[in-house]
């Protein structure tokens, strides 16, 4: 034990790393102060409550080490992006262990890593009594966690731009490689926070325009481009029964699954680049495929109408493909055809680069090509042939990663449901939920699906699942590395 502390890795890194999180963290609690000052509410006090909290502990774990030269290397980096995701959910739940509606701790953690990861799996059995201020902290984590907790200090803090940024940037951002719009890593965070905020608030806007008020336009602004799923009604965003609502939310679903690198060069007037990408001709073919194999099923049982037929297999499978988690039809007693697609759709996951979870178009796609080519090696065994992902040609080495991921991936998923087995529940339901957290998904069936929901599951079953939820989020490597014994030696 005593190599844990070995003066190689640098935790004072990862502490100051952490300490700066937990500043942002309280400060951004102002903003649902605000919201319940603006209401009438008395949970404002909560709030200033945990802010101060949260900004006392960051600052405790900054100032020793100020003035000292940040050097983070692989390990520190690996390990400062868990510690700051741990620590940023344990502080963010402070609010809903005293809301009107009050958590357990291990309810409240599980929400809190559910709403920061975007997987949008909630216990709260109504959320139409909380507050305003809880229901725009719920958004405001999906949305700080959407594009990741990490990217959004590598934006403000240029000092990691020279010390193990890039790092910190590839234990995050999703994808089989990690590209970068400039050279220096922090003008690559700043230019994708600007693309994706500009995008909430157009998705905010066009909201608003509609049925929804100024305060659930934001709220689902922030949840729907981050592909997290919370929502301010029970019924989510069907809740509003408007056809305009389901289309916006759907279109910026699909957003939100593409990748904001992409999505930046088209800014820029790259468009010629996004349509000549297959990963992204693979994401909008796989979209079209599902909703009008889920459209025929519907009409096969009788299902009529325009919205019936076409808006809602649209929005539902935009929501299980992009992670989003929202429902836009009771999938449950649709048939098993339906609920097949939806967790293959729940496992494949949108582009890399994006907010969304799951294995990622561009892995499942590498893999259909280098099985591909292996099937055709057997024909011709002297021919060379090679596996071109996004334009890019991927050695034997991403390959290689690509197989380790979903074979770790089918691991982990295994063990979180044998677990869930071992506590009591029946092997579909835990099957699903391990699927939902490990995909970031949320949508749930059976006992978490919209008869039951994840508070019935056991407490020890949710810890499990907000392990799994983190381990998903940051693509699995970032967090098993820090269980292996070499990881800590010199």
């Amino acid at each position: 034990m005593g190599s844990i502390f070995n003066p190689q890795i640098g935790f004072s890194a990862v502490s100051r790393v952490t300490g700066w999180l937990l500043l942002i963290l309280g400060a951004s609690m102002a903003l649902p102060l605000l919201a319940c000052v603006i209401y009438g509410e008395p949970e404002w006090i909560i709030f200033l409550t945990a802010g101060a909290v949260s900004a006392a502990v960051g600052l405790a774990m900054t100032l020793p080490f100020r003035g000292r030269k940040l050097m983070v290397k692989r390990r520190e980096a690996y390990l400062a992006t868990a510690t700051a995701w741990i620590a940023i959910s344990a502080f963010g739940m402070l609010p809903f262990m005293f809301c009107r509606a009050p958590l357990s701790v291990s309810d409240a953690f599980f929400e809190t890593m559910s709403g920061l990861t975007t997987t949008g799996a909630t216990v709260f059995a109504d959320v139409e009594v909380l507050s305003h201020g809880v229901l725009l902290w719920r958004g405001m984590l999906q949305w700080f966690g959407g594009l990741g907790i990490v990217l959004l200090t590598l934006a403000l803090l240029p000092e990691l731009n020279q010390n193990g940024g890039i790092l910190m940037f590839n234990t995050e951002v999703t994808g089989i490689t990690h590209d970068k719009i400039h050279p220096r890593i922090a003008t690559t965070a700043r230019s994708l926070w600007t693309v994706y905020s500009v995008l909430t608030v157009m998705c905010i806007l066009m909201l608003w325009a509609g049925p929804m008020s100024l305060f659930d336009s934001i709220c689902h602004g922030l949840t729907t481009l981050s592909t997290g799923g919370f929502s301010t009604r029970n019924a989510g965003p069907t809740g509003w029964d408007s056809g305009y609502v389901d289309t916006v939310i759907t279109v910026f679903m699909f957003f939100g699954g593409v990748n904001f690198i992409l999505i930046y060069k088209c800014c820029r007037g790259g468009w010629l680049e996004l349509a000549g990408n297959d990963v992204f001709r693979c994401y909008v073919g796989v979209i079209l495929v599902s909703a009008t194999a889920i459209c025929i099923t519907l009409a096969a049982a009788g299902t009529t109408g325009w919205r019936s037929l076409v808006v809602a297999p649209l929005m539902q499978t935009a929501s299980a493909i992009t992670s989003t988690g929202y429902s836009a039809f009771d999938y449950e007693s649709a048939g098993p055809f339906v609920a097949v697609v939806i967790v293959a759709l729940m496992v494949s996951g949108a582009c890399a680069g994006s907010t969304t979870g799951g294995v990622k178009i561009d892995r499942m796609l590498s893999l259909w090509r280098h099985m591909f080519n292996e099937s055709k090696h057997t024909i011709f065994p002297n021919r060379l042939m090679s596996v071109s992902v996004g334009g890019r040609i991927l050695g034997s080495e991403n390959i290689s990663r690509v197989s380790a991921f979903l074979g770790l991936y089918v691991l982990l998923a295994v063990s979180a449901t044998s677990f869930g087995c071992m506590l009591g529940v029946n092997a579909p339901d835990s099957l699903f939920a391990t699927l939902s957290a490990i995909g970031n998904n949320g949508l749930g069936y059976g006992l978490t699906g919209a008869q039951g929901g994840f508070r019935l599951l056991p407490d020890a079953m949710k810890w499990v699942l907000a392990l799994v939820m983190m381990a998903g989020r940051l693509e699995l490597y970032s967090i098993i590395a820090l269980f292996l014994p070499a990881f800590w030696r010199k």
